[in-house]
């Protein structure tokens, strides 16, 4: 099982450029020396338009920490270093408006002409989140799963496919507030790449899939640039 945690920070105070630079100073070196740590990465919203998606502002920086168990994660963010250098608010150089921290199983899924899915390589990560409340997260997550990725991963130019279900949320059953209940992304080689797919003839099909989807609350959709910052080589 692959396990990602996500911090997710919204702050209009500080650029995103500021942000990165925090986190490679003292937060990264903090977790260059745990050594459950798979990899790193960070996303910065991406500056152009998509094309058919408007809502809330992206966050200001994503950082993504990969495991390959769900207890080294859980020993990561009980430790007093992530929570003062990571999750603390006030770590940042300008005042947080946001702060979200998820627990993922992480599922890459099979894109057309490869025998097993690639590695994410890619920089432009179209990332979807979707949030209660709803009745059956197990039940919403299992008809998500079996029935979308296979749609998107017939996008042109399409790297990766993946999808990540909140551990904390797989199993309770309904979910009565706006926790999320699962995370989609899809990687493209750029933005210019991602419009061009949201154009394709492959939108009217996930549309039509959209709809059957269980009752939740709402999504949100985001361009993020994706930089691979760690990779632990003993992994």
């Amino acid at each position: 099982m692959k396990i990602a945690i996500f911090v997710t920070i919204w702050a209009a105070q500080v650029t995103p450029a500021d942000l990165r630079s925090y986190f490679l100073e003292t937060p990264l070196a903090f977790l260059k020396d745990v050594p459950a740590i798979v990899s790193v990465d960070l996303f910065v919203p991406d500056p152009g338009d998509v094309a058919l998606f408007d809502g809330p502002a992206a966050p200001a920086l994503m950082i993504q920490i990969d495991f390959e168990d769900a207890a080294d994660a859980e020993l990561l963010i009980q430790s007093d270093n992530f929570q003062k250098l990571i999750l603390a608010e006030t770590a940042y150089p300008a005042p947080v408006e946001k702060l979200s921290l998820d627990v993922f199983e992480t599922v890459h899924f099979p894109i057309p002409g490869h025998d097993a899915p690639p590695p994410r390589t890619a920089t432009l990560s179209f990332v979807v989140r979707y949030y209660g409340p709803t009745d059956n997260v197990a039940a919403f997550d299992s008809f998500y799963t079996e029935n979308h990725p296979p749609i998107l991963a017939t996008f042109p130019g399409i790297r990766n496919v993946l999808c990540y279900l909140p551990l904390d949320w797989r199993s309770t059953g309904k979910v009565s507030d706006a926790s999320m209940i699962l995370g989609n992304e899809v990687v493209f080689d750029d933005l210019d790449a991602l419009n061009r797919a949201l154009e394709s003839d492959v939108m009217p099909r996930l549309r039509a899939d959209g709809e059957q989807f269980a009752e939740f609350g709402y999504n949100t959709h985001h361009a993020m640039l994706r930089e691979r910052i760690y990779s632990n080589g003993d992994q």
